[in-house]
């Protein structure tokens, strides 16, 4: 027998209704809306009409399924159906029709009522941002998003991309607060996928601050765990020990390491990953002194990337390919891609802006263009110094060079010194 009627709710049976019919939509369980104080049992008392819930459940509830709590308790206006809603998002996003994305996920953030269900919207933004470039406006949604509500539909994917936004913009230190504690969530939940995905994300952020020791270590333990997994999951680690063991200026070692995430993926079909498999190789290539093959390799990941690839994957290719056309005296070539690489890398990591500025100043400086490249050795110089890396090293060294050949011995025993102590600080860092 039903209890009697409520004031807050128009009937038991249509509160039920209800809310079987939201959750069917959402594709949710029973389970999936318990909670403490409302468990599955009480929920299949409620969606049978036996049991009238108080207004606390009901908002409850509805913050879960992404429906207007009125709506649920008493048939007010029509459902909101954000969970499909979002789901058609990330689709459009998925499919790159980003103007569709984004017009949704803003809809949803100004008028869904459940703070869950704005959270994802504003991630989805953040997301959106993200693939268009625009770093610091995708941290901001992703950041605000996570104050919203901690923990709502697709968290997973919206601390990989805060993640990797902070890592881009030379935030090395935040991204790996954000993957360490994904890692940590992934390990206590017994969710080895996401373990392999935010480990693999730590070493890499580890990797770009310079921290070689700790990234090794947590790759070890990614491949102990993954160990005789399936390829394209060996393929990211590979990935990463190719370039942990390429910026330690292991070349040989990194080169093995890229050659077997090739090879993996070359049995796949993730297009995109393949084509930055080629990059990762056609790196260890220039570092091994063969242009030639790197820029084999890089045409044929251009081909492979095709249109999959965001502003900042397009300029990853470009400056392995100046500093290949570099090494092969093609100077004003190499030059003129630089320079063109440059503006996409604006809001992109800094290391990337510092290593294209810093091929532009070798390629004007071998074209005999000193006081063009004594100003872009300093641009250079400025970005790389964000963080500890054997670019920065390098570039000392040319830039030392060049102040030799100008008569400024002063100015050139600084930089010298300069980078003979960055030198052996990341010495000291690729120690075991």
């Amino acid at each position: 027998m039903s209890r009697q009627d409520s004031t807050h709710v128009d009937s038991p049976a249509g509160v039920g209704a209800r809310l079987r019919q939201a959750r069917t939509e959402a594709g949710l369980r029973q389970a999936d809306l318990s909670f403490p104080g409302c468990t599955i049992g009480y929920i299949s008392r409620i969606e049978s009409g036996d049991r009238v819930p108080s207004l606390q459940v009901i908002r409850r509830l509805a913050e879960r399924l992404g429906v207007d709590e009125d709506w649920l308790a008493r048939g007010v206006n029509a459902p909101i159906s954000a969970v499909a809603a979002l789901l058609d998002a990330s689709v459009a996003l998925r499919l790159d029709d980003l103007e569709t994305a984004t017009a949704i996920y803003e809809e949803i953030a100004w008028s869904a009522p459940a703070r869950t269900t704005q959270a994802a919207a504003l991630a989805g933004l953040g997301q959106v941002s993200y693939r268009r470039g625009e770093l610091l406006q995708a941290i901001e949604s992703l950041e605000n998003a996570f104050e919203l509500a901690p923990d709502f539909e697709d968290a997973v994917a919206a601390a990989d991309t805060l993640g990797r936004a902070y890592a881009r913009t030379g935030a090395e230190d935040a991204a790996i607060r954000v993957f360490r504690l994904w890692l940590d969530r992934a390990r206590e939940a017994g969710d080895p996928a996401n373990g392999l995905r935010f480990g693999v994300l730590l070493a890499n952020a580890l990797i770009d601050g310079a921290h070689f020791r700790e990234a090794a270590e947590v790759l070890g333990a990614v491949i102990a765990e993954t160990r005789g997994g399936e390829p394209m999951a060996l393929a990211r680690i590979y990935w990463s020990q190719s370039r942990l063991h390429a910026l330690k200026d292991e070349p040989a070692i990194a080169g093995r390491y890229a050659r077997r995430a090739y090879e993996l993926l070359e049995a796949t079909e993730h297009t995109f990953l393949r084509a930055k498999a080629h990059q990762s190789l056609a790196f260890t290539e220039l570092d091994a002194g063969r242009p030639d093959e790197a820029l084999d390799l890089l045409g044929r990941g251009r081909i492979l990337l095709g249109e999959a690839g965001s502003p900042q994957d397009v300029a990853e290719f470009q400056i392995e390919e100046a500093r290949a056309l570099t090494r092969l005296g093609e100077i004003e070539q190499a030059a003129a891609l630089a320079m063109a690489t440059a503006p996409l890398l604006r809001e992109g990591h800094p290391l990337d802006a510092g290593r294209c500025y810093g091929e532009i100043a070798v390629a004007f400086d071998r074209a005999g263009e000193p006081e063009r490249a004594e100003e872009l050795y300093e641009l250079a110089i400025e970005f790389l110094t964000q963080t500890p890396n054997r670019f920065l090293a390098e570039t000392y060294l040319h830039y030392g060079e060049l102040l030799e050949r100008q008569g400024k011995k002063d100015a050139a025993f600084d930089v010298y010194k300069r980078g003979m102590s960055l030198r052996a600080e990341l010495e000291q860092l690729a120690r075991p």
